[in-house]
Parts: structure tokens; sequence; C-alpha cells
């Protein structure tokens, strides 16, 4: 029986050992710790050389020591069912969890309201901690059902609701109150501006404890910077060269897709005739994009606090540090801020990976498309989890291949993304190799698909789909392969009705509720309260149905 119990632990023995070779590492207790930040609203594109002038001195010597992946998605450009794809590996259609509220049966983190539920424990977090690991985890977290504001789920279940609103007159019908505000620029010359510098250091002190142990860690950080709003101070203002800070192109609004149209005026980006010359002036958009870069750049000395950290606890041979953002943010492109829409500056998140294995390749630039969901199995395999300790469904695909060479960073594959929630007007897909990217809306009747060459128009500004049929054609094949999009618009329509009268019947007061000044439609739920409670009456009162984005300076029209 000694004998036997000795083979078997030799099997397990070895298999590990193999595993770990293939991550370049001699044995299989020799595991690595990992060091895995996430910020906030971080447009993947701010990372390479050149495009902003953004001094990251710390996420750049990362990259040069190790790999950066130029091509990489958030598969939900919002928090937290980017979260809850990021640490379940899932595609956000494929996370069926229970409301929180009402006990409705929930097949996507279709919005901010949507998540993990609470009792999930397959995260990448409760994976290593099964496996030995020494978890330490500080920060946002933001990645179960039931949280963020009302605000936000009343936005997501009405936004097929025609609320009556006039753009000349009110600004239109908006969810969001800070695309007309001033950047902030406190006249401070401290490093510490933003609260995560708190959880910075109380995490990065606890890693120096961590100088004699054996057991191998992984810490994770969730920043809130770089989330609006764009506040910063003059230390890290001052880093930022004004002469350098350009202005994206805007299209009259009646020019625009009219899904563009209706999320920048639910951002409240279409001001008023009354605030139009405030709103367009060009120095308050330049200093928004600057205190943008400026609170990027403040991310960066966080950064290099975990790599100062790392190096006086003695690990620096021993770690591998990930560091990504959890969506985008517009920052003035398209005429909009925050995320939640399909442009690259909302979608596409910078991934840097460093490693301590002197084998990977250095300064290694990924151009194929990849995704947040592909992020825990690269964790498992730098933990070496054997496979059988695995979620038994993960969506994603290991990207150590990559970061050690042995798969070409050139490699053809896709990368698919898509929202259903606040400050928009309609569900949407895309799908991108990294030189074309697809969009579709709703079930693809509704409004007109996108196209963009993304090599040639980094800005998105020519839809070159009606030029392209036999090319649509095939990435619509290839997107439907990834998602059933047209049952999910349809199930997400159902699902906004369903949540809506669940809310009904738990909040007696629901009209006090939803006409409350503490939620941000307020005002223009209020300059026509009659017209936005017969709205919902008339949603109500309809099969659930995709409805097309609208692109009216009125509603009802003339």
């Amino acid at each position: 029986l000694q004998f036997l119990y000795f083979i078997e632990n030799m099997k397990t023995f070895l298999a590990a050992a193999a595993a770990a070779a293939a991550c370049g590492m001699a044995f299989a207790d020799d595991r690595p710790n990992i060091v895995f930040l996430i910020c906030e609203s971080t447009d993947g594109r701010t990372y390479r050389e050149g495009f902003a002038p953004v001094p990251i001195p710390a996420i750049r010597k990362l990259a040069n020591e190790g790999t950066q992946f130029d091509t990489h998605y958030a598969n939900v450009p919002v928090c937290c069912p980017s979260r809850a794809s990021t640490w379940s590996g899932r595609m956000p259609h494929k996370i069926p969890h229970k409301q929180a509220q009402t006990g409705l049966p929930v097949d996507g983190v279709w919005n901010n309201y949507e998540g993990l539920p609470p009792d999930y424990d397959q995260k990448i977090m409760d994976v290593l901690t099964d496996q030995g690991y020494n978890v330490k985890i500080s920060g946002k977290q933001d990645w179960n059902t039931g949280g963020h504001s009302i605000n936000v789920r009343l936005s997501a279940w009405t936004m097929y609701t025609q609320f009556p609103y006039s753009v000349n007159e009110t600004g239109g019908w908006y969810d969001e109150s800070m695309c007309s505000q001033e950047p902030i620029i406190h006249p401070t010359s401290t490093e510490y501006c933003h609260g995560d510098w708190a959880d910075v250091n109380s995490t990065t002190a606890w890693i120096r404890t961590q100088k004699d142990a054996t057991t191998p860690f992984f810490v994770y950080q969730g920043m809130s910077i770089v989330h609006p709003p764009y506040v910063t101070n003059d230390y890290w203002y001052n880093k930022i060269d004004l002469s350098q800070v350009t202005l994206p192109k805007w299209e009259p609004l009646m020019e625009m897709h009219p899904c563009d149209f209706e999320a920048s005026m639910l951002k409240e980006c279409t001001p008023s005739d009354a605030d139009s010359p405030a709103f367009y002036n060009a120095t308050r958009r330049v200093g928004i994009r600057a205190v943008y870069y400026a609170m990027i750049a403040e991310f960066d000395a966080m950064v290099g606090a975990y790599v100062d950290a790392v190096e006086d606890a003695g690990k620096t041979d021993t770690t591998v540090f990930i560091v990504t953002s959890d969506h985008g943010d517009m920052n003035m492109e398209h005429q909009q801020f925050y995320k939640m829409v399909q442009y690259d500056a909302s979608s596409r998140v910078p991934l840097v990976i460093k490693t301590p294995f002197p084998n990977d390749p250095k300064k290694a630039l990924v151009t194929s498309a990849t995704s947040h969901i592909d992020l825990f199995p690269t964790i498992m395999e730098y933990a070496q989890v054997p496979k059988d300790k695995w979620p038994t469904v993960l969506d994603g695909h290991s990207l150590v291949g990559f970061v050690n060479g042995s798969k070409k960073v050139d490699t053809p594959q896709y990368a698919v993304s898509q929202f259903h929630g606040d400050n928009i007007a309609m569900s949407w897909y895309l799908i991108t190799d990294g030189e074309w990217k697809y969009v579709v809306f709703g079930t693809g009747d509704e409004v007109d698909a996108q196209l963009f060459n993304l090599h040639e128009d980094i800005s998105e500004t020519n839809n070159v789909a009606s030029s392209n049929p036999s090319l649509v054609e095939m990435l619509d094949k290839e997107l439907r392969t990834h998602v059933d999009y047209v049952n999910v618009s349809k199930n997400v329509a159902k699902y906004n009705q369903d949540s809506f009268k669940g809310w009904q019947q738990h909040t007696p007061n629901w009209k006090d509720v939803i006409a409350s000044k503490s939620n941000r439609w307020s005002v223009p739920f209020n300059a026509n309260a009659t017209g936005s409670y017969a709205a919902i009456d008339q949603w109500l009162g309809e099969e659930p149905m995709v409805k097309a984005c609208r692109r009216n300076l009125s509603w009802p029209s003339p």
C-alpha cells in the first residue's frame, strides 16, 4: 500500500512538473506569486507608445520586461458585469443567477445590477485558495449581483421605454450628470490624490511581510481610479503636456448613428441650446482629456508601488504581474464620456503581463485579439493548477503561449464584447480580429450595423459596412458562433419588463422613487412627469420588443 501511495504521488508530481515546465518553471512546488491589478476606465490604446501624452514609467518598465497585449477587450465594458465575467471566466450571457431583490431568474450579467451569485465559489481566488495560495484581496471587488444604485437599475430596465424629451430645451433625456462638468484640479502637490492609495499602502505593506514566506501569494487590488468624475491635482496634471492633447472630431448630431446619438444624449452629452457654448468649449474638453491622462499617470505610480514592494520582499524573481482595466472610457470621443458603448475607447482595455521566467521574450507586443475571459485560464496555468481542479467550463483560452513565445503574437483569432444596460438605447455586440471590427445592434434588423477598419480608422469614424457586404456576412456568421445575439436581445427585452414589474411589486411608492431628485434622470423626468409616467405605462402594456435607437431632437417627433 505504501508503494502504491508512492506511485500515485509520483504521478501527481510528474504531471504538475510537466505543467510547470510549460510555464518555464523547474518544479511543481516552485509556483510563482501573482500580483493582479485592475484599475477602472482606461482606454487600452493609452498604453501604446505615442498614442497619448501619458507618462507611465512603471507600466512601461513591466511591458519592456514582459508582454503588452495591444488588442485586448473587456467582454462587457461596465464595472460589475466586467468583473463577474473576468472572475468567472464566462461570457456575460453565460452567467445565470437569481436577481437580488426579486429572485427573478436571470440568464446573464446584462447590466450593473447583475453579477455573480453571492455564493459563487469558482472565482479565480476561490480556486487558488483551494490550491494552497496565500490570497490577499483588497480594494474594489464589485462582481456580485445586487449592487449599484437604483438609478442604474431603472435606467437599464427602461432601455426600450420611449420617454419624452427635447434636446434644444433641456438637453434631451439623460440619466447621467457628469458630461457637462468642468474637470477638477486640486491645488495640491502631493503624490496621493485618489483614495486608492490607502489600499495600495496596506496591501504593499502586507507583501513586504512575505519576505520569508515559502507559500506563494496571489494579490489582487481593484482600483477606483480612473473612473469619472475627472479629478486630479497639480502634481499629476503638471505631468501632462497640454500641447500634445488632441481633440476628437465630433459629427453633427443629426449625422450620428442613431445609437451613438442616443448614447450621447443619455450620458448628458447633448446640451440644450442655452448650455451649448460652455459644453462645446474646446478648452474645457482639452482639460477633461488632460485630467483623464493625469489619472492614468497616478495609477501608474500605484503599479510602481507594487513593483517596489515585491522587490523589497525579495520576490521579483518569482512573481508574475498582470495589469489591466475593467473597461475603458470614451473621454470625449464621439461626443461621449464614460463607458458602455462599442467603440474602442470604451471596450478595448490595456493588458500587460510580466513574468520572472528568463526564457520569456522581452518587450513582446501581441496584436492578436484577446479578452478578459482569457485571464482565468492564464492565471490557472501560471499557478500550475491541475486541469481537473479548474471550473468545468471556461470560455477563454490561456495567454501563456503568447507570453512565453510558443504562440505567434499575430495569431488570427477573435474577441467578442456586448452590453445591455444603462446609458445605451439597444443591446449591442462586437467582434474583432484586431483589424476589422463588426458591430450589430439588437436583433440586427432595427438599425444599421457598423464595420470599422481599426488599422486605418483608429477613431472609428468611417463605417464601411455597406461597401463590404461579404466581410460583414463573414463576421456576422462568426459572431453568431460566440453568441446568439438575436435571442439574447429578445431575452433582455423581456428581462427588462419582468425586472421593472418585479421592482414595482416590491416598491409600493415606486412613482415617488422613480421621480426622486436623487435619480440622475430627475430633471428630464420631471420636466414632463405626466409624459414620463405615460411612457412607462405604454411600454409595460406592450409585448417585450427590441426597439430601434432614436435620432430625434425631440420626442414625440413634431
